[in-house]
């Protein structure tokens, strides 16, 4: 048999108070309660412990040396159970986020810088997928939570908008529009778009479809346009495309953003996770988002009942 957490803590407190009457007010147990627990630990490890008088209570050699490792278990133990907590409540532990190229200059940065700063005992893992992989990331678990623009999802899958970030128009150096301070959505109609095709990017494709549509024109799509691709086609001037506007910090040469006019439209970023059983950290992950935006989440989670 080995000695028991609780044991250690009741000899502790006789070693350090030298009594067991104090001991036993500290630890709130009967004194005789306190002395058979004392005297049960002594026969577990084969060793007297205490010297005991009417008048005293001394530590024997041995005692003194199991003082000093009692005290460093019972800190360890202590440790343990914080840290359990916390990873519990989504304060320590690891969570894993997946993400899109729309959140990579300017979302996730700033998010795990928040959260590197708020829940520092958190650690971040970070990897880039396409859109169309999140379900499939969430449901094989090999990530907790994803960065992706706003679409609908399948059961077992809940969202919820944590910002939305303005598009803008990439054209090339050399495009008319290139330089202005501002253009009509509507002045798009006749330009051929670099568009992912949906089934990569169901979200963004739809936000950039959608907002042609609102302009009054269904957009004209180059049947090619796929990845980085997408870029070279604007930069050689077979087209435009719409983008968040954080991709200026990093545009591929011979690119160019172009604000577009009043109502600017926006892509919504969510946060996706997986319904049933969730990552401890996501609730933390979200509060994170609410604290960087805080006017631009949508209500609560929506959530699919799992399947």
């Amino acid at each position: 048999m080995e000695p028991e957490l609780r044991q250690m803590r009741y000899f502790v407190a006789v070693a350090e108070r030298r009594s067991f009457t104090r001991a036993a007010e500290d630890v709130y147990v009967a004194q005789q309660a306190l002395s058979q627990q004392i005297k049960a630990l002594e026969d577990t490890l084969g060793v007297r412990l205490l010297d005991r008088t009417s008048r005293r209570v001394d530590l024997t050699p041995a005692g003194a040396a199991y003082l000093a490792d009692c005290k460093r278990l019972l800190s360890a133990a202590g440790r343990a159970t914080q840290h359990a907590r916390a990873v519990a409540a989504g304060e320590a532990g690891k969570v894993r986020i997946a993400y899109t190229v729309t959140a990579v200059y300017e979302t996730l940065p700033a998010l795990t810088a928040h959260l590197a700063e708020r829940a520092p005992r958190l650690k971040v893992e970070t990897r880039e997928i396409f859109a169309a992989d999140v379900c499939r990331m969430l449901r094989d678990e090999r990530c907790d939570l994803a960065l992706a623009p706003g679409t609908g999802y399948p059961n077992g899958i809940a969202r919820q908008t944590v910002r939305r970030e303005e598009l803008r128009v990439a054209v090339r150096d050399g495009h008319p529009y290139a330089g202005a301070p501002a253009v009509e959505l509507a002045g798009l109609r006749g330009e051929t778009f670099q568009l992912w095709p949906r089934e990569m990017a169901p979200g963004y494709y739809d936000a950039v479809a959608g907002a042609c549509r609102a302009a009054g024109f269904e957009p004209v799509l180059d049947e090619t346009a796929s990845g980085s691709n997408a870029w070279a086609g604007i930069a050689a001037g077979r087209g435009v495309n719409l983008v968040v506007a954080s991709l200026a910090r990093q545009l591929p040469r011979g690119i160019t953003l172009v604000p577009l006019a009043k109502p600017v439209p926006v892509l919504r970023i969510d946060a996706v996770w997986r319904a049933e059983h969730p990552h401890p950290a996501v609730p933390r992950v979200l509060a994170g988002c609410a604290e960087l935006w805080p006017g631009e989440t949508a209500g609560g989670a929506v959530s699919a009942p799992p399947g």
